[in-house]
């Protein structure tokens, strides 16, 4: 494993800089226009202490070194950590505000070093520019999988920095990496984001009445895919919450998931008691959305439990990572439409179990698209049991479901469309 640290990182300019310790290995620069990337970057403090600095730069080497001894792969760890220069964050080629004053992109150590939040992808090249504005490098030297993690004091109420792990091959799951991460971290008294915990997910099932709801799900899952030809079907549901100690003290909810998305949010994961894959590379893609939890709105999935209804979307790679955590994954594995329907069982009262169908890619024509979901519907409605749509609405001749596309003007467009149910 290499990496990268300096003691200039560390000065007193108020800067978030990345850290590189050989002045000689700076990769050429791309457009000089680029390198100055302002965006609203809320809630750094002035570095006040240049010893705690520099205490942290000591902490942050020993745990890289920790680190390289944990694990075998070929990685670039860089760390970027807020000095003072005027509220910007910067590398040795690229410079974001975190002043709030200015409009501009915000890279990836910036989004997560703002929201407090780690976020990665299989392959940076996925990005768009504004999304990842190093991307012109990235395709230059062969950039792919990179994990992003903020890291804060033993408290946790302090963000020093961002860690970023840089590969130079497609990444599916980063649940080791974290793990070996926090461990390094833990080792000098500083942390990251928990891992996942996929025991406490499996818990999901927890009575009769849920266990019964799920398997009349993977009935309808297993009948809608093999009859169709599906690659892939699975089953998301209100996340466990868990109470933890908030930043400022009390208690507040948050799940399991590693990402933290979900503090103080209402959010879904996917449940291992009701998916059905056809195509075996869709392992790999299930294994994505495992690691991974989405809020009300996100995805086919999120809007379809924000509206408790149903959702259709033609091509799921339009949307940006903000509105789709798993569209890098989405791109990645050619799957492009997807519906999802949110249900409700009379045997578990008000939970909410959100069905999410990936339609075959092949399958490109408007018309076919919009006739394979009134059979989908058809099979749905003909396997309800204890099951209904969440929203009330019944299914008969039709069903009215929620279109949605990627907006040129940022976010999502939508309509309400009513598609026939044949009988």
């Amino acid at each position: 494993m290499e990496f990268d640290l300096d003691l200039d990182a560390f000065s007193d300019r108020p800067q978030f800089s990345s850290c590189i310790p050989d002045p000689g290995r700076e990769i050429p620069r791309e457009n000089e226009d680029r390198r100055m990337l302002t965006s609203p970057f809320l809630g750094l403090e002035p570095v006040e202490n240049p010893n705690a600095y520099c205490l942290i730069k000591e902490k942050i080497t020993q745990a890289l070194r920790q680190l390289k001894e944990l694990t075998d792969q070929h990685v670039l760890a860089q760390f970027w950590a807020p000095v003072k220069n005027g509220g910007r964050m910067a590398s040795l080629m690229y410079m974001f505000s975190v002043d709030g004053e200015s409009d501009g992109m915000l890279g990836l150590p910036g989004r997560v070093f703002q929201q407090k939040l780690p976020e990665w992808t299989p392959n940076v090249q996925y990005y768009s520019i504004k999304e990842y504005p190093r991307l012109g490098h990235a395709q230059h030297y062969n950039v792919q999988g990179t994990l992003a993690l903020p890291v804060f004091e033993p408290s946790g109420r302090s963000c020093v920095g961002v860690l970023e792990l840089i590969m130079t091959s497609p990444k599916i799951s980063y649940a080791s990496e974290v793990d070996k991460v926090c461990k390094a971290l833990e080792a000098v008294s500083l942390k990251s984001s928990e891992i996942l915990d996929h025991t406490s997910m499996q818990i999901q099932i927890c009575n009769d009445g849920r266990q019964t709801a799920l398997t009349e799900i993977l009935e309808i899952l297993t009948v809608v895919c093999e009859t169709h030809k599906l690659p892939l079907a699975q089953t998301w549901v209100p996340c466990m919450h868990r109470n933890v100690l908030a930043y400022g003290g009390g208690l507040k909810k948050s799940c399991t998931s590693f990402d933290g998305s979900c503090m103080e949010q209402v959010c879904i994961s996917t449940t291992d008691a009701a998916f059905y894959i056809v195509d075996a590379p869709m392992w790999h893609f299930r294994e994505a959305c495992v690691e991974h939890h989405l809020q009300k709105g996100q995805g086919v999935a999120g809007r379809a439990f924000l509206s408790r209804n149903a959702c259709f979307c033609r091509d799921i790679t339009q949307f940006c990572k903000t509105d789709y955590p798993l569209v890098h994954y989405a791109r990645m594995f050619k799957l492009t439409s997807c519906f999802a329907i949110c249900l409700q069982s009379t045997h578990t009262g008000n939970d909410d179990y959100i069905l999410e169908f990936f339609l075959p890619p092949s399958i490109t024509d408007s018309y076919e698209q919009q006739t394979l979901l009134g059979f989908l519907l058809a099979i749905i409605k003909n396997h309800f049991q204890s099951l209904k749509v969440a929203s009330g609405i019944i299914l008969e001749e039709e069903g009215l479901v929620e279109m949605v596309q990627a907006s040129t003007n940022k976010g999502l467009d939508s309509r309400l469309e009513c598609i026939r149910i044949p009988r």
